[in-house]
């Protein structure tokens, strides 16, 4: 599913999901991804909905770039790749600029799987109601199929 190394994490005192990626050695400044998960990119469905829109047109093709974050990060991805870059960088305090470049289809799912274990933690723990998790779960199961289906077609 996702080819870099990851942990997941229950943070039951905020409701939260975060991956983490301190132990992937084959990016640098990995442990960034989980950055914008939950800050810039949001889990409630609706704003969700939009920014997995937006990441399959760009896998897709019909759009350049997309464009997110502020809050905890920078998010620029191109069809290809995506950028993730730390907003609050200062060139005096800091000896290298903390940027994590991974692939965009790899960024789609690493949202996607976050999304899927966002609500199925919040739905156990009675944050939000089983019918809503379970109906978005099953979304993000479709968009995670969409996802591989565009990989493929890629990579013939």
């Amino acid at each position: 599913m996702i080819k870099y190394n990851y942990k997941l994490k229950y943070m039951d005192e905020f409701n939260m999901v975060v991956l983490d990626f301190d132990e992937e050695k084959t990016l640098e400044f990995a442990s960034m991804i989980s950055d914008p998960l939950g800050s810039d990119i949001p889990w409630r469905y609706e704003d969700l909905k939009k920014d997995i829109e937006n990441y399959l047109d760009l896998l897709r093709g019909e759009i350049p770039e997309y464009r997110h974050g502020g809050n905890a990060s920078s998010v620029i991805s191109h069809k290809d790749y995506t950028i993730i870059e730390d907003p609050f960088y200062d060139e005096e305090e800091d000896e290298v600029e903390p940027i994590c470049k991974l692939e965009t289809v790899e960024f789609v799912k690493i949202i996607l799987l976050w999304a899927y274990e966002t609500y199925k933690f919040k739905s156990k723990r009675g944050v939000i109601a089983l019918e809503e998790a379970e109906m978005v779960m099953k979304w993000v199961e479709q968009k995670m199929l969409e996802v591989e289906n565009i990989e493929n077609e890629s990579m013939q």
